[in-house]
């Protein structure tokens, strides 16, 4: 048992100094910036979005300017991923998998070779404009009350048809960090065999932390049990697994015209809220209710700095997230026992009504 704690221990060590050493950026540090990053991705587009069901990569090229102000050009392969946006888009999104031999030549860790892609959905432009960033915002909102979460980078892409069939495309959308990138900052590793874990084996507080997030934004549209939109990282140090949310499309902060209002628990907008955590102590309870009020502030600094949200855009935001807000400043003012049972019961009667706030 001591020997596989020091070798543990070891092997996190080694991991820390091959991300975090000076000569270890990753790919995705290299894309990763407050700034709108133009990139060019060049691959037959006609195939990409005409063959939806295909698992099979094609070649593409990348092309984007790094923080040195160089020229980067990568040959990689991409492929259609996802489900539901995968069948409704008009341009699905995509995975870029990149070549470890190349990323190694060039300085990067080759071990973080695969970074999804959140394209724009929906061929208006200013429709789908609208719904990257605020997806984008949802991650930026996240990543404010815990770093146990996905960095992610907003991009302007154009996509040029490599047999020339195709008019180029512009776009925005949105590059994910690695999962294994992610889990290993937020010192664990990825655990895809953690489905239908009891709450006990949680980490209480960051499972909290995330479902307070999740009924905040409005999103429905993910299970702990079944580990849908979730991803969960187990520690390299022993501990709570930590579960890492993803795909905020259908949450009432986002609100795209293809959202579909969860019927489940008898929501009829995705705008809508309903607390599909585990249930927890008062303690517990008040001190998450403490952190996102600690971070109102700085939440709300992130969306009037939001890219490519208008004025009215962005008070509209900050209105939804004020009524969850008004909510916390009640359940606070409440007894210890009322806090609990306030949010407790919200996902008590999910099942038959939902909670009818921020229509």
């Amino acid at each position: 048992m001591i020997i596989r704690l020091i070798s543990t221990i070891f092997s996190f060590a080694l991991l820390s100094f091959s991300l975090y050493g000076q000569e270890a950026n990753t790919i995705f540090d290299e894309f990763y910036g407050e700034e709108v990053l133009e990139i060019k991705l060049e691959t037959d587009l006609t195939a990409l979005i005409g063959d939806r069901q295909s698992d099979d990569y094609q070649h593409a090229i990348l092309t984007f300017t790094n923080k040195e102000g160089g020229v980067e050009m990568h040959d990689l392969k991409v492929k259609v991923r996802g489900k539901f946006r995968r069948r409704v888009c008009d341009f699905p999104p995509i995975k870029l998998n990149f070549s470890k031999d190349r990323l190694m030549e060039r300085g990067y860790v080759a071990e973080y070779d695969k970074l999804k892609l959140v394209t724009h959905c929906l061929e208006d432009k200013s429709v789908s404009k609208e719904n990257v960033a605020k997806e984008y915002l949802a991650y930026r909102l996240y990543n404010e009350l815990t770093e146990k979460s996905y960095r992610t980078q907003l991009v302007k892409i154009n996509y040029v048809d490599s047999k020339g069939r195709v008019s180029r495309i512009k776009r925005y959308g949105v590059i994910l960090e690695e999962t294994d990138e992610m889990a290993h900052r937020a010192g664990g590793k990825e655990c895809e065999e953690c489905r239908g874990l009891p709450a006990s084996e949680f980490n209480t507080e960051v499972a909290n932390l995330m479902a307070v997030f999740q009924y905040m934004i409005g999103n429905s549209d993910y299970d702990m049990d079944m580990m849908r939109n979730l991803k969960m990282v187990r520690p390299y140090l022993g501990g709570g697994v930590i579960p890492v949310p993803y795909d905020f499309d259908f949450a009432g902060l986002v609100n795209p015209s293809y959202a579909i209002p969860n019927s489940d628990y008898g929501l009829v907008s995705v705008k809508q809220r309903v607390f599909l955590g585990h249930k927890v102590d008062s303690a517990v309870l008040s001190n998450t209710l403490d952190r996102f009020l600690e971070r109102r502030s700085a939440m709300e600094a992130v969306i009037e700095d939001a890219p490519l949200l208008n004025r009215n855009e962005r008070n509209n935001i900050i209105r939804y997230l004020d009524t969850f807000y008004a909510e916390v400043d009640s359940i606070m003012r409440g007894a210890p026992e009322q806090q609990t049972l306030r949010l407790q019961a919200l996902r008590e009667v999910s099942s038959e009504a939902g909670t009818q706030i921020g229509k």
